[in-house]
């Protein structure tokens, strides 16, 4: 199940004079803020999510733009997921807006079980949904994707064949054009490569992609609540201007690796790579990973690694920085340490302080020109 244009449509709740104009949800496009989310009547025009809000404007300089509320997002959402949970409790959202449901030994036509479904939602919320059905993840996920907007419907293995090879979830359009110089632009040709020749194309990740070609995932849909290590968390901050001196990006480092370790924290995880992504002024954007010596979810530990890899790799002017923690493990089962990072209590006293007070309440001395506002 996963919800059309969502932030813009909840956004247009109660709003019926701005339905079938292009409305473009997101920041002031004097500092340099993307797109969040925008209507299908934006999307004609070629505007997308990530997309930079002046580059937006300039594809469609009569669209209505919306600052948008995450909180009323985080309230619909939670209504979204009462009404799947209503129908299964194999229910695992993967975001505030999508989640992957299993079916199996529910009575009657999967099909009408999708319109069951996207009728209960919109009832709920007054919004619409597509729900792409199939034997796995993979073909459901799809599905959604292929009969978006307000649509439902079924993929199986076989109904793949003639969709283009980036229709596959996981492949971008960095690989896709990867095959389209081996003549590969359809899942059908995908399938005539062996599974070695998929791996000296791709690598490691060639045999998921191999199994992918033919419809095969079993990846299961666990139950609601099950706990899953999420692939990464972070946080990343935009420029109102091109800086390139460590004294100018410093400060804005310094704050999304706090933001970053608070996040790691609340959630319970301990991140074993950290890294760090910046975008140039012609927007490239570039990531350099760092292996820790042991997970932490410590904002000084992550900062250390980023400011190495910063120091390192960044040689000309960006528009933007920021940091992921990945490759997590449960805080309380992992293995202690016979030196454990002395900020540890810091730390817990400073999240307490944030929490009641805000995340400017108490921050680091490198992050002081930050909150000034200086960068």
């Amino acid at each position: 199940m996963d919800m059309d244009a969502y932030f813009a449509s909840v956004e247009l709740l109660g709003r019926e004079e701005l339905h079938g104009k292009p409305v473009i949800v997101g920041g002031d496009p004097g500092f340099r803020s993307v797109v969040t989310s925008c209507t299908y009547e934006a999307r004609k025009y070629g505007v997308h999510a990530g997309m930079p809000m002046t580059r937006a404007l300039n594809l469609v300089p009569h669209a209505v733009i919306l600052s948008g509320s995450f909180a009323r997002y985080k309230t619909y959402s939670n209504r979204v997921f009462e009404v799947l949970l209503s129908f299964t409790p194999r229910m695992h959202p993967t975001s505030i807006d999508e989640a992957f449901m299993d079916l199996t030994g529910t009575p009657g036509s999967i099909t009408d079980k999708a319109l069951e479904i996207q009728s209960a939602v919109y009832e709920a919320t007054s919004l619409w949904c597509t729900v792409g059905c199939g034997p796995n993840r993979l073909l459901a996920k799809m599905a959604s994707n292929f009969y978006k907007p307000r649509g439902t419907g079924l993929l199986m293995p076989d109904d793949i064949v003639d969709l283009p090879v980036g229709a596959i979830w996981g492949i971008g359009p960095a690989t896709s054009d990867k095959f389209k110089m081996f003549g590969i632009d359809t899942i059908g040709k995908l399938r005539s490569l062996t599974r070695g020749t998929m791996k000296s194309i791709l690598g490691s990740g060639g045999e998921d992609i191999y199994r992918y070609a033919r419809g095969i995932d079993d990846r299961p849909v666990e139950f609601f609540g099950h706990r899953t290590a999420p692939k990464s968390m972070g946080h990343e901050h935009t420029f109102s201007s091109d800086v390139s001196k460590p004294e100018e990006y410093m400060p804005a480092l310094a704050m999304v690796c706090q933001k970053t370790g608070c996040r790691v924290r609340d959630g319970g995880w301990l991140g074993g790579v950290v890294t760090l992504k910046y975008r140039l002024r012609n927007m490239k954007r570039i990531t350099r990973r760092k292996i820790l010596a042991s997970p932490t979810d410590q904002d000084q530990t992550i900062l250390a690694a980023a400011e190495e890899m910063a120091r390192q790799h960044i040689k000309e002017p960006i528009r933007l920085i920021g940091v992921n923690a990945s490759h997590f493990v449960p805080s309380k089962t992992a293995q202690l340490s016979f030196f454990p990072e002395r900020t540890v209590e810091l730390n817990k006293v400073a999240d307490k302080v944030r929490k009641r007070y805000g995340d400017k309440a108490m921050v680091s001395g490198r992050s002081l020109k930050y909150i000034q506002g200086k960068y």
